[in-house]
């Protein structure tokens, strides 16, 4: 507590004292209002009305003494509900949080002890997609069950159940016939847009023709609010059945990656080496050439669209008409082997203009002829027409 000197007559004094630090000791004598707080290590004095002041050293001049519980009031006045006030601002927490580790770890001696893995929450772990079906409608009355497996699965690992049975569920109508629709379930939500790229408006037996539509399934539509598997309640799960199956699917996924994307993996003494021409897709049956002597434009936009639907499934590096087979043929030259496979997989058996598209793959053996393969003495007169026609059109569009 602070000491205050005796009481002396201030009838003479001013109203408030000189500077206290120059005054010294000797200016109690002079100035009996004058005292040094023990407490804070300030001077103060206090006045004829009773209220303390302080000697303010920067601003030398003296100042009222702010009480604590002022103080505490001033700040329940501007308090915010749900604010810590006495906690740190958090660049400050920041900094005292890496200064504490910095202090928990010595790393100048040999015993380092390593700070234990942050616990996971059941949050963290990784949730299965729920995208992993498709919806199939269109398909022909008599499908089978091994009918949509064997095409599906070519785009994928499909799904199995407690029975080790693919997922493809097959719906009927009120008399129980099969109405042409059905879910089919992947193990990975990827297989679905590739089996939507490829399969949708496709036929399910090529060269039968009619096309499947392959869709994702709106479980929200009318059509899904009665059906009995979409509105069970949830049994009782066997994990240790589940952690099986999940293994079973996972090797599954490893023999269904293998060198071209499409099938069962081979032995690795099977394996060899694929030629270059894997990569190329012979398209026979595109146009006709009284189609291309009518129209000299026919060529480059027949090219253009065929590379456009292409690299909707792979990189094309090469498109090329060969205007002088009867078949109608083109090639598409793709970067990779299963961008190939994927084609002829859309392609083959598919109509355009009234004629069923052949989709293969090139051997290597084939000869194909085009204009401009030998334009020295062995071009005749009607080729040589058609490509000053064709010259004339390009000249009369600009």
């Amino acid at each position: 507590m602070a000491s205050k000197p005796p009481a002396l007559g201030t009838d003479s004094l001013p109203d408030l004292p000189a500077d206290p630090t120059q005054i010294g000791e000797a200016g109690f004598e002079a100035d009996p209002r004058v005292y040094m707080d023990r407490v804070t290590g300030t001077w103060r004095f206090e006045d004829d009305d009773g209220a303390e002041m302080e000697w303010a050293v920067l601003g030398r001049k003296w100042v009222p003494v702010i009480d604590e519980d002022l103080v505490r009031a001033q700040q329940a006045a501007y308090s915010v509900h749900g604010v810590d006030e006495d906690a740190p601002a958090a660049p400050v927490l920041a900094r005292e949080n890496k200064k504490r580790k910095k202090e928990e770890v010595d790393y100048t001696s040999g015993n380092v002890t390593p700070q234990p893995p942050p616990k996971k929450n059941k949050s963290d772990k990784p949730k299965r997609s729920k995208n992993t079906a498709v919806y199939v409608s269109g398909l022909p009355r008599d499908t089978t069950q091994d009918e949509i497996v064997e095409r599906f699965g070519k785009f994928g690992v499909l799904e199995e159940d407690d029975e080790g049975e693919a997922k493809v569920k097959m719906y009927a109508d009120e008399e129980g016939k099969f109405n042409g629709t059905a879910l089919v379930v992947y193990f990975k939500e990827e297989s679905v847009t590739l089996a939507i790229t490829m399969l949708d408006e496709a036929e399910l037996r090529i060269g039968e023709g009619g096309s499947m539509r392959v869709e994702l399934p709106d479980y929200s539509s009318e059509r899904w609010k009665n059906r009995k598997e979409h509105t069970a309640e949830r049994r009782v799960v066997d994990k240790a059945k589940v952690s099986r199956r999940l293994k079973k699917m996972d090797r599954k996924i490893a023999e269904w990656d293998d060198e071209d994307g499409f099938g069962p993996q081979l032995e690795k003494e099977e394996l060899a080496p694929a030629p270059p021409q894997a990569r190329v897709v012979v398209l026979k049956h595109m146009f006709t050439l009284d189609e291309l002597a009518s129209d000299p434009a026919l060529l480059l936009d027949l090219k253009e669209d065929v590379r456009e639907e292409c690299e909707a499934l792979g990189h094309v590096t090469n498109v090329i008409l060969y205007d002088k087979e009867p078949e109608g043929v083109m090639t598409v030259k793709f970067r990779d082997l299963v961008s190939a496979q994927a084609c002829i997989l859309k392609m083959n058996g598919r109509y355009f203009d009234k004629r069923r598209i052949v989709a293969e793959l090139y051997t290597g053996r084939q000869r194909f002829k085009r204009s401009g393969d030998d334009m020295s003495e062995e071009v005749d007169d009607a080729e040589k027409q058609r490509l000053d026609e064709f010259a004339a059109w390009l000249m009369a569009d600009e």
